[in-house]
Parts: structure tokens; sequence; C-alpha cells
């Protein structure tokens, strides 16, 4: 698959299985656990099937595999689609990856497109920041407890596609949003940046190969009090 392509496709139970069958998440979960969403690309699909096996019996977790490629902007055109019909107790949320990534402009579809070619960023900061309020502004109506994990390191530029560093200026932005509005942050980030894969890899799609669990349980535990 082209890089380009791929890129395009982004962005705890008891008995935990996730599949897809016509865009629907199938979760089998334990009744009476704590209900925690986990909404990112797909990096966040291997360490929440990790999450939820570490978290087994305690806590009851769904990632939202068919919101995987979805952008700030999409998320709130289809919010009720990501909560679904289940009141959640904790969501673990990020946008990042596809809002900075180049698209077609030609297209109502996001399909990646490197800016030599002509392609134009999904998301500017500024319609970042009033998405990224408006969608904690949801999320806390809701109810439930929220964590924001910060978008992790992008160290190339990826065919043109992506900008190398631009996830600092968006991670700043969504900083400041979520202290002032009281949101817990996981600061997938730093964590990233502190392991041996950040040394070792260029590819911002290849952070899977390093545990990405830890924090995001340990976010989980502590905002739910589970100690």
């Amino acid at each position: 698959m082209h890089a380009a392509t791929h890129l395009a496709s982004l962005t705890l139970s008891v008995i935990f299985l996730l599949n897809t069958f016509n865009g629907s998440t199938r979760v089998f979960a334990e009744e009476n656990l704590p209900r925690v969403l986990i909404i990112g690309d797909s990096i966040y699909n291997t360490p929440s099937r990790s999450a939820a096996e570490e978290l087994k019996g305690r806590v009851e977790v769904v990632w939202k595999y068919e919101v995987s490629s979805f952008h700030s902007g999409s998320a709130l055109e289809h919010f009720d689609e990501l909560l679904g019909d289940t009141k959640w107790d904790l969501v673990h949320f990020n946008f990042g990856l596809t809002d900075l990534m180049y698209r077609d402009p030609n297209t109502k579809t996001i399909r990646a497109m490197s800016k030599e070619a002509g392609g134009v960023r999904v998301t500017s900061p500024a319609l970042y920041e009033q998405h990224l309020r408006q969608l904690v502004t949801r999320f806390q109506a809701t109810g439930a407890k929220l964590v924001w994990a910060s978008t992790t390191p992008i160290k190339t530029d990826y065919n043109g596609v992506l900008d190398s560093g631009s996830e600092i200026e968006y991670n700043r932005i969504a900083a400041q949003i979520m202290k002032e509005k009281g949101v817990a942050i996981n600061d997938m980030h730093a964590y990233i940046n502190a392991s041996e894969v950040a040394l070792k890899s260029n590819n911002p799609l290849s952070f899977n190969r390093h545990p990405l669990h830890p924090p995001i349980v340990q976010s989980i535990i502590t905002i739910l009090k589970l100690d």
C-alpha cells in the first residue's frame, strides 16, 4: 500500500473482542464494570487491546475502530456516532495526525496528497482549536471523565503528506484548552520521545512497535481511582 494511502486511513473489558462487520464495532463485555471509550487513530488499536488485557476484570474498554480516520471536524459531524448508546465513565481521546496531513482539495473525502502536488492541510491551527473546544464541551456534557492524549511525534514529512514537527504547535493548542477545561492529559508525545523507538524510526506509524499501552492504563487507573 502506498504510504499516502496508508496514512489517509488513519487518524477494557473482562472479555474483549473487537471486530468490524459492515462498519460496526462489536464488543463483548461484562456488566457493572466502569466503561472506557478510547477514540484515536489506528495507532491505538494494539495498545487498546493490551490495556484491555491488563485491566481485565476491572474495566471495560472500547476502541472505536470505524472512526479511526476521523479528524476533529468530522468528529463533530459524527459526534453521536462516536459515543453510541453507551453511558461512558471515561473517554480517552485524541485527534491530530489526520488533522495535520495534507489532502486533495478537490475531494470531499480525505484523500492524502503531498503539499508539493497541491495538497492542503486538513485542519488549520485556528480551526483545530475551535473544533477541540467544541468537542470538549460536548464530551463534558455527557458526564464522562475525560483524558486527552497528545499527538505522537512526527519526525518525517512522510512523502510530503505531513510536516515534521507540526504536531508540536497543535499539541500546544490542545494542552491550553485542556488546562482551561480541567481535562487530564496523557502525554503520549513525551512518552514516545523518551522511548528507544523514537531514536530508531522516523515513521510516525511505527510507534506500535513500542508498547504504547502503559500510559493509557495508568491514565485509566488514576482517573477512575482504581488503585
